[in-house]
């Protein structure tokens, strides 16, 4: 099978996965969301809205020991977003050249339902099967976007099983600030329980980006400036 084709069809099973699976905002208040991603300082816009990713390749993290290839995903009628990662094409239009964005809107649902998310897997060869990568006992992350409507987000890890509430962990993401792998949280919105913390040695496959919804249309559009991984 050649690389293109291999690429499309494990972007697919990706998106697949986290579809109706990698969102923790159920059941959270308007106030869950995290800080507002400042505009990535370190990132140039091509003149279109996309800011240049120091990390990305044509949809291809990489990432200090991550890698893996980039998606987006939501649950049906959750959000509208582009690219749009979950038909048979792959991402429609494609992730090229150095920018990893996605724009859109997350429905407004009385339950808080509505999600987007723009994820990558961080331990995936090019044309390989996704892996995982087992948390440090030390150190942290520091991720940076561009966000120029300053929406909410969460920086999300998630485990082999996102369809479980306990394999994911996030933290309200503030853009260039290093956060330690011990402020991850299960159910990290106001009032979510349980908050078990992530532990040293606990396997994750994937990293992401999420909006979180909240009772009214909320539109966003934002991109993956870099990502540092701290000892």
């Amino acid at each position: 099978m050649n690389t293109v084709l291999t690429r499309l069809l494990r972007t697919l099973a990706t998106a697949t996965l986290c579809a109706a699976a990698c969102t923790s905002s159920a059941g959270q208040k308007t106030d869950a969301g995290g800080t507002g991603g400042s505009t990535g300082t370190d990132g140039a816009s091509d003149g279109s809205g996309q800011v240049a990713s120091q990390v990305v390749n044509n949809g291809f993290v990489t990432a200090g020991p991550w890698a893996g290839y980039g998606f987006t995903a939501t649950d049906p009628g959750a959000a509208t977003i582009t690219p749009d990662c979950s038909g048979s094409a792959g991402c429609v239009p494609p992730f090229t050249g150095n920018s990893f964005c996605m724009q859109g809107t997350v429905t407004g649902r009385d339950d808080y339902t509505g999600f987007a998310m723009l994820g990558w897997n961080v331990n995936q060869m090019d044309g390989g099967a996704a892996g995982t990568w087992p948390i440090p006992a030390t150190g942290g992350i520091t991720v940076t976007v561009s966000n120029p409507g300053n929406t909410p987000l969460r920086l999300q890890l998630q485990g082999t099983d996102p369809h479980s509430g306990s394999d994911r962990w996030c933290v309200p993401l503030t853009s260039g600030q290093l956060t330690p792998w011990t402020s991850f949280v299960t159910n990290c919105y106001t009032g979510g329980t349980p908050q078990t913390a992530l532990t040293a040695g606990t396997p994750i496959e994937q990293a992401s980006i999420l909006v979180p919804g909240t009772l009214t249309n909320l539109p966003f559009s934002l991109c993956l400036v870099d990502v540092v991984i701290t000892p």
